[in-house]
């Protein structure tokens, strides 16, 4: 539900955290025209951090107690960025990131957490389990699971510290552990350690209520024992004995990211960004925070997630205003909150003031509302239906918005494009005459002696994140040359970018084409050129290789008893296409991007090192239109062994629940290739167009096993013997199907 209004604010929200959940969903419901949200989140699933115990303890799953950010994203609208930031520019307003270009920003907000303070206590880097950040602990708990289950795995478990999180997370380890040990329950022991009272910040009740679970479930409980160092085996405290245990989780204090420190922002004595009632960072308006990373300074409470949660309206509504030229509005959190806190099973204390409650139906009343707050964010469909139901959002900007021109006038502007270009750092290359170091009418290209390999491509933005998708537009254009046996040498690019503020345009632009140099740098091509329009955003390259005369491969090489190797899962129509509807699994997409952005040169490589006769890459057309066209060229049929085909995940679900590309109807006039009845599921998967695919190859039969083992020393872990090549009416295989040479329409 994107807005097809120009941008003219950015606002980018920095992590995914509680606040920033809501900020997504409250902007997709009340939008405001001409402000773009994007969000830079390090991991693509946001736990929560109230289930986090049940979690633990085995009463929930994985997905009940995360949020799929890229769901999320795609339903309301928001520019997604897979990335992990690593500071501020803020004379420049651009957010720095880890491994690409900075993003800029009219208004940042961050919600990136927190991280374990260890340095206070000696080794608890190297040897303890720190809770902090949440996302990377749940890896490292379910290794330990792992360990604990072994014959001589650990069977000792302490946790350090003794709020409200080291209590339940200590109670539920208890309850998990014991759950799946069973008959050797007994071999368990678990302490938990303190450096002063359990639940300090609860009341004198609440604590003994705990003091008393504890004991009933046999913990050992060290109170007002400072821990020193962590060394194997044991945990040293200031003084008195130390405390032996084989695994040691720790949840003391936590710190905020290191970045901080050279951001110039102002921050409390702990290095916590330091905001105001509004929530905008006290040294700069443009500037907010929220979550555990933020320090309130007026109204000072501990990190809790209900305080992070609670900050999401009033954040939501002061960006609001701010980019409406409007004041904030201050926000005073409660100073008491009903805090319930599980026992690690079916079971919780409610603690606010002095009032204190245990029971079974406390636990299922946090329960609800743990559920039914998740809900807001993970039934993606219900919130897309009340988004369409909403008015239109009025446009009323004037510059950017009014109507376009057509022709050369819809080339982006001189200082957007020479500003783009001028931040792409120039790259000689040999051969090149005249090219982006020095711009001219076009490029000059020194003639070589072998032939030479042309191919254009160009197609339109499927994700959001303009320098992803100029990586693997890159990519794509590439394959082409790959798959005649040449080698990728010069390109020129097509770049087609929303219109919109000279400075918005000039971001997209230069991000577009960062995306795309990290590509081409990386094959050694030169971008030596091009040109650019305003539009819906699009990207394309013209790219010139070489190939030695006897090194040519065509599609019309096959040969009867050829084994056909594909290098690359199939799926990607169907997964973007989900993708847009908010149907895709964040794990599912971000998988299938990493692999379109690998290169296939070393595959094309492998390939004619083992007899390659022919060759093409899978696009467009899915791998039945393209094996179709090799198989008319050479004159031959072949089989398909339909289980052998590597997919993407997720892309076999999403066939059999009928989503599919809007180019399959147009795919499936090719029908007529096939022999034989096959199902709607398989031809889905048989004819969905791949962006950035895998290259198809006739191999000589006795060289294929050996090709796909080094397709996958080669890092190309899908790549597999999909089917053989015969001729005159070959029949299908097991589990297979068979393909004429001959297209019926």
């Amino acid at each position: 539900m994107k807005s097809t209004a120009p941008v003219r604010t950015d606002i980018v929200l920095v992590g995914g955290g509680h606040a920033h959940v809501h900020v997504l969903t409250a902007f997709a419901m009340r939008p405001v025209a001409g402000v773009r949200l994007t969000l830079i989140a390090r991991d693509l699933e946001t736990p929560y951090s109230g289930m986090l115990p049940g979690l633990i303890a085995g009463l929930y799953t994985h997905d009940e107690v995360h949020i799929d950010l890229a769901r999320l994203a795609a339903a309301t609208g928001t520019r997604l960025i897979h990335a992990e930031a690593i500071g501020l520019d803020r004379a420049n307003k651009r957010v720095l990131l880890e491994g690409r270009p900075p993003l800029a920003y009219d208004m940042v907000s961050l919600d990136v957490g927190i991280t374990p303070a260890l340095a206070a206590i000696e080794g608890a880097a190297e040897h303890g389990i720190a809770v902090k950040p949440i996302g990377s602990f749940l890896a490292k708990f379910d290794a330990l699971l792992a360990r604990c289950r072994e014959p001589e795995g650990p069977r000792r478990i302490a946790v350090l510290g003794g709020g409200a999180g080291g209590v339940e997370l200590l109670l539920s380890v208890r309850t998990r552990l014991l759950a799946e040990a069973d008959a050797r329950a007994s071999e368990f022991s678990f302490a938990l350690a303190t450096a002063g009272d359990i639940l300090e910040s609860h009341s004198l009740r609440v604590r003994r209520i705990f003091r008393r679970v504890l004991a009933e479930r046999g913990v050992e409980l060290h109170e007002r024992r400072a821990a020193r160092a962590i060394k194997p085996g044991a945990v040293e405290f200031v003084s008195g004995a130390p405390l032996a245990a084989a695994a040691i989780l720790v949840t003391t204090d936590a710190a905020p990211p290191p970045w901080f420190r050279d951001t110039g922002l102002a921050l409390d004595p702990n290095g916590f960004v330091a905001v105001g009632p509004t929530l905008q960072v006290r040294n700069d308006p443009d500037v907010f925070a929220a979550g555990d990373c933020a320090a309130l300074t007026e109204t000072p409470r501990e990190k809790a997630g209900v305080i992070a949660v609670r900050a999401g309206p009033p954040l939501a509504e002061n960006l609001r205003r701010r980019a409406n030229g409007q004041a904030p509005r201050a926000w005073h959190p409660q100073r008491r909150h009903l805090a319930l806190i599980s026992t690690g099973e079916r079971y919780a204390v409610a603690s606010r003031g002095l009032l204190a409650l245990e029971g079974g139906f406390l636990w299922t009343l946090k329960d609800w509302i743990d559920r039914r707050w998740m809900r807001m964010y993970q039934d993606v469909d219900r919130m897309v239906a009340r988004m369409t139901a909403r008015p239109p959002v009025a446009v009323t900007d004037t510059a950017v918005e009014e109507m376009r021109c057509g022709g050369c006038a819809a080339k982006v502007g001189p200082g957007p494009l020479s500003r783009a270009l001028a931040r792409l750092s120039p790259v000689r290359a040999e051969g090149v005459v005249v090219g982006l170091d020095a711009p001219d009418d076009a490029a000059v290209i020194a003639p070589s002696a072998q032939h030479l390999v042309q191919t254009v491509d160009f197609f339109r933005a499927f994700i959001d994140d303009p320098y992803v998708f100029g990586a693997i537009a890159a990519n794509h254009a590439l394959n082409d040359v790959f798959a005649m046996g040449g080698t990728p040498r010069h390109a020129l690019a097509t770049a087609v970018v929303p219109p919109g503020a000279a400075d918005k345009v000039e971001d997209t632009l230069f991000q577009l084409l960062a995306g795309a140099r990290a590509c081409l740098d990386r094959e050694g091509v030169a971008l030596v050129g091009g040109h650019s329009g305003e539009g819906e955003l699009a990207l394309g390259f013209a790219v010139t290789g070489e190939v030695a005369p006897d090194r040519i491969l065509r599609k019309s090489g096959l040969k009867p008893g050829d084994a056909l190797v594909l290098t690359r899962p199939l799926g990607t129509g169907i997964l973007f296409a989900a993708a847009m509807r908010a149907k895709a699994r964040a794990a599912w997409i971000e998988a299938a991007l990493a692999t379109m952005r690998q290169s296939n040169q070393e595959a094309a490589a492998i390939l004619i090192a083992h007899g390659a006769h022919a060759m093409t890459d899978i696009t467009g057309f899915g791998l039945v239109g393209h094996l179709g066209e090799m198989l008319a060229a050479s004159g031959v049929d072949a089989a398909i062994d339909l289980e052998a085909l590597p997919l993407y995940a997720g892309a076999l679900a999403l066939a059999r629940a009928g989503i599919a590309s809007t180019l399959l109807p147009e795919n499936l006039s090719l029908a007529g290739l096939l022999r034989g009845e096959t199902d709607a599921t398989t031809r889905a998967i048989l004819f969905d167009p791949q962006t950035s695919g895998g290259l198809l190859a006739g191999i000589p039969a006795e060289r294929a096993e050996a090709c796909v083992a080094a397709l996958h020393a080669g890092a190309y872990a899908a790549a597999a013997v999909i089917g053989h090549v015969g001729r005159d009416g070959l029949s299908a295989r097991d589990a297979g199907i068979s393909l004429s040479g001959a297209v019926t329409a």
